[in-house]
């Protein structure tokens, strides 16, 4: 078990550093550009290639990881959780993984596979609130049990990315900036979580 939660946390860390490399702007990257005239073979860290590979790749990985590594937490803690914490954190990590197929349907959908878009934007609609009420309940378990920094990294990214919505239906408008909002809160997650899988491994090889 101390082996499989080192690794769960390495995995952690490893999204999380995926989804930062997703924020990085466009603009960042060398040229061509989404924008400029078309290019059917982009070049390799071209911000037209990072657009249209890398960030999906990305996108994709993390997810996978956060499912893994969530789950490593759920299968460690699930002993101690009351029956509605469990069922909210298998509600987020349900969600997680069918925002995954999404994904996974969006990125692979040909230029004129509407139904398949279709479908992904449906499993998105579904999932994304079972992962946001799934962390909030999680996260909220942890904060009743005094567990505050698992409890606040839990809690904190579904809680910001309610507000950015809610507020981006208002008609603020928060670009260019407005995916930094998205990201960097959930890879902080995934550090933090990260962090409590590895430390409370050491601290196991200590007692």
């Amino acid at each position: 078990m101390r082996h499989s939660s080192r690794v769960a946390a390495s995995l952690l860390g490893l999204s999380a550093v995926c989804l930062l490399i997703t924020a990085v702007p466009l603009e960042l990257w060398p040229t061509p550009r989404p924008g400029d005239s078309y290019v059917f073979n982009p070049p390799l860290l071209s911000a037209i290639w990072v657009q249209q590979t890398l960030r999906p790749g990305l996108i994709i990985g993390a997810n996978a990881l956060l499912v893994v590594g969530l789950g490593a937490v759920l299968r460690r803690d699930s002993a101690s959780m009351s029956r509605l914490q469990r069922g909210f954190a298998f509600g987020a990590l349900c969600g997680t993984g069918a925002c995954l197929l999404g994904t996974l349907l969006f990125t692979t959908a040909g230029t004129d596979d509407i139904g398949r878009e279709l479908t992904a934007f449906l499993i998105w609609a579904l999932a994304i609130p079972l992962i946001l009420l799934g962390l909030v309940g999680w996260g909220a378990g942890y904060l009743r049990a005094d567990s505050t920094q698992l409890g606040a990294a839990l809690t904190v990214p579904p809680v910001l990315a309610v507000a950015y919505i809610g507020l981006s239906m208002a008609g603020i408008d928060f670009s260019p900036v407005g995916r930094l909002l998205l990201i960097i809160p959930t890879s902080g997650m995934a550090l933090v979580v990260g962090y409590d899988l590895w430390t409370d491994n050491i601290g196991s090889e200590d007692r």
